[in-house]
């Protein structure tokens, strides 16, 4: 029995030019997107250039969400599995974009697996409402909202989930948003969020073994060890330029395991030890850099 209400048959209709516009937004929400960004808030801390700069334990908060809003939808999807439209696979406005990128155009604008509720919901209110919390200006307030309704209506427009998984991938983030940020003390307690998104990934995880939950369990825990054994020195250890070139440096390149991981979809287990070993590196990376540029001329 179909969830749509006739949404479906009306984004058929748009033109390709606005669907391409959707994949562009859609992007945003995606989770190598999400994590390319918080990493680099990470590694860089207080000297990340323009309004987005963090303190590196509030970038942690906000990777700590990021870890929650994938546990919770991960887990959802596990007890619900409920399937996409019918359109979900196929690229929408992909007549306008070059044979070559096709494939990677697919990559973002087509979407298989279970629909219900929506990742790139979740992820926008939880990723992008949170960092507006912890930004705590009206600039970013704005900016995280308009991300808020942008990010969830592309979904829509490229034909990839059905009106209900939006709204209840909104309420879902919403609700794990204002829970997690209360019980993390408002942005100042990383470790708290970790462990409340490893509870979450382990009801996943004891609901549908796969690769999807593997890799929420294999980040969460991962996260949670290496928070609770690092994070002080983390909190404490000084922020220069030179130190957090050479932390995104380190980061990046466990970045690229998890690129792997991510594209190539292993066997559940191997998904959770590769994504456990990604978030230790883009965890411990600040430590590294810092004491690599104390140690150059």
């Amino acid at each position: 029995m179909s969830r749509g209400i006739g949404e479906t048959e009306f984004v058929s209709g748009l033109p390709d030019s606005v669907a391409l516009l959707a994949a562009l937004v859609t992007a945003l929400g995606d989770v190598w997107f999400v994590f390319v960004l918080l990493g680099a808030l990470y590694w860089f801390g207080s000297v990340f250039p323009g309004p987005l700069s963090l303190s590196r334990r509030n970038a942690a908060f906000a990777i700590a969400l990021a870890l929650g809003g994938i546990a919770v939808t991960t887990t959802l999807k596990a007890f619900f599995t409920l399937p996409r439209p019918p359109s979900a696979a196929e690229p929408a406005g992909a007549a306008l974009v070059p044979e070559l990128l096709i494939p990677l155009y697919a990559q973002i604008a087509a979407a298989d697996g279970f629909g219900f509720p929506s990742g790139h919901a979740v992820a926008a209110i939880v990723v992008y409402g949170g960092l507006a919390l912890l930004v705590g200006t009206r600039r970013g307030y704005a900016i995280g909202a308009i991300l808020c309704v942008l990010i969830p209506l592309s979904r829509i427009v490229l034909g990839v989930h059905y009106l209900v998984d939006i709204v209840a991938g909104v309420a879902v983030g919403g609700a794990f948003l204002a829970i997690a940020y209360r019980f993390g003390g408002r942005g100042v307690n990383p470790g708290r969020v970790m462990f409340f998104a490893l509870l979450v990934a382990l009801v996943g995880a004891a609901a549908s073994y796969n690769t999807d939950t593997m890799l929420a369990l294999g980040g969460t825990l991962g996260a949670r060890m290496a928070w609770g054994i690092i994070g002080g020195s983390v909190v404490h250890e000084a922020t220069t330029r030179s130190g957090s070139a050479l932390a995104a440096i380190v980061g990046i390149a466990f970045g690229g395991l998890f690129a792997a991981v991510y594209a190539l979809e292993p066997a559940p287990y191997l998904s959770f030890l590769g994504m456990f070993v990604v978030v230790w590196g883009v965890l411990t990376a600040p430590l590294a850099g810092e004491s690599i540029a104390r140690r150059l001329p």
